[in-house]
Order: structure tokens, then C-alpha cells, then sequence
């Protein structure tokens, strides 16, 4: 398949992005992260990745919103400023890059950061935290390497949840946190996928309405349901997703290599 043509397509295939958006934005929903992680690789065996991040980027920004105001009392700015500072540095830094030929394609950087990214997964299930002052515990490394990676592939929750997941014990403050971070880098990105022309294509505008809808009510769904979980389940799904995002993110970067 070459684009999104909707009147095209055959029924299975219009259900296809129905079903995968409704399944990355109820773990959302759960765990404050992971709906790009599942939903661009998915969704980019059948439509071109250059259509699918911004998709899933303006989505993913509409949903956070949402997220974040559903639990904005639990939100303390004042631990997030230092990160968001660096975020916009990042996301400059990340349309720069986007303007260099192939570097979409390349995939080297992408396995380096999901091997990190599992590894913090991994030490955190096994109740062994990741060692302070070192790699994504620094609001400068995660908030340039987010908003790099946020511009390019549209995948920056493992970099932030590993960064925030070493610095609060609360599960369900993490959460809020997490929301509200990709929220501020998935609006950042947006803007400037706007602006360099990469979120204006007609096929992704004609899928908005529809999937955003879709990614909404699984969300809101998923996040009640996430209520009456007991607290150290919800820790322990955000530190189990972090892992297979990880592996997620190495698998990408092999595709991308391998192609």
C-alpha cells in the first residue's frame, strides 16, 4: 500500500488502524505511555512511516491532554522544568536532523537507545534502579534525546519514563507526570512537523477524526479501569512496558537497517 486511500480499501483493512490505534491508547490509558510504541511500528507495515508519525504524534498530543487534565492534581510543574527546558532544545535539534537525507532510515541510534531503554525496564522489575547520575536520570540527556527522537520517529516515552521512573516511588504521580511530558513533547513535535510540512498530508488529515475518536474512548476506558488496580501493579506495568518498548524500539532499528 502506497497512502491512506480510505474509499479504496478493502473493509479488513479499514479496521486494521482501528484496532491497533485502540490498542496503543488504552495502554496509554493504563500505564501514561506507549501508544506510539505500539501504534507507528504496527500501523507502518501498512502505510509509509513519513505518514504514520505525525499521525500518531498529533493523536498522541490531543490524548495526553486529555490524560493530563484527568489528573492534574498529582502534577508538580516545578519537577518538570528543568526537563522541559532541554525537551524544546531537543525538539530543534531533532527538525535540524529530520532535514539530513536517509537519517530517517537509519537505525543504528535507535537500537542503542532501546537496549537502554529495556535494560531500565529490566533493573526496575527486578527491584535494582538504575544508578543515579547516569544516562536518562539527567533532565539534559533525556530532554535533548527525547525531543530528537520524538521529531524523528515519534517514539520518546521510553527516554522520558526512564528518566522519571528513577526520580518518583509514586505510581500513580509517574503517571501524571509521564501524560503531561508527552503531552509538552508531542505538541512541541507537532509544531514542528507542521511547520517543515511533514503533518500536512492529505491522508493523514483524512484518518484524524476517526482515530482520534478511537484512541479517546479506549483511553478513557482503560484509565478507569486502571483506578481499581492496586498501586504496585500499575508501577509494575509501567517498568514491564518500558522493557518491551525497549526490545521495541531494537526490533525498529533493525527494520530500518535490514530495509
Amino acid at each position: 500500500m502506497t497512502g491512506v486511500q480510505t474509499c479504496a480499501l478493502p473493509i479488513l483493512e479499514q479496521i486494521y488502524p482501528l484496532v491497533v490505534v485502540a490498542l496503543g491508547f488504552g495502554v496509554l490509558g493504563i500505564t501514561g505511555f506507549g501508544s506510539a510504541l505500539i501504534s507507528v511500528p504496527l500501523l507502518a507495515w501498512v502505510w509509509p512511516l513519513q505518514q504514520v508519525v505525525p499521525l500518531v504524534l498529533v493523536i498522541d498530543f490531543i490524548a495526553s491532554l486529555v490524560l493530563g487534565g484527568l489528573q492534574w492534581k498529582l502534577i508538580r510543574l516545578r519537577d518538570l522544568l528543568g526537563l522541559f527546558g532541554w525537551i524544546v532544545a531537543g525538539v530543534v535539534l531533532g527538525a535540524g536532523v529530520s532535514a539530513i537525507p536517509g537519517v530517517l532510515q537509519s537505525g543504528v541510534l535507535l537500537m542503542g537507545l532501546g537496549l537502554y531503554v529495556a535494560w531500565v525496564g529490566w533493573q526496575g522489575l527486578r527491584g535494582r534502579p538504575a544508578a543515579d547520575g547516569h544516562g536518562f536520570q539527567r533532565p539534559a540527556v533525556s530532554g535533548l534525546a527525547g525531543g530528537v527522537i520524538e521529531v524523528l520517529w515519534g517514539t520518546s516515552g521510553p527516554v522520558i519514563v526512564s528518566h522519571l521512573v528513577q526520580r518518583m516511588e509514586d505510581p500513580l504521580a509517574l503517571r501524571a507526570h509521564i501524560s503531561l511530558s508527552l503531552m509538552f513533547i508531542s505538541g512541541l513535535a507537532c509544531v514542528s512537523m507542521w511547520l517543515t510540512g511533514r503533518a500536512t498530508h492529505p491522508e493523514v488529515l483524512a484518518w484524524l477524526p476517526a482515530l482520534t475518536g478511537v484512541a479517546l474512548v479506549s483511553m478513557l476506558i482503560a484509565h478507569q479501569w486502571s483506578k481499581r488496580a492496586p498501586v504496585a501493579q500499575v508501577r509494575r506495568a509501567i517498568l514491564a512496558l518500558l522493557l518491551i518498548s525497549g526490545l521495541a524500539l531494537v526490533a525498529q532499528g533493525l527494520r530500518q537497517i535490514t530495509s
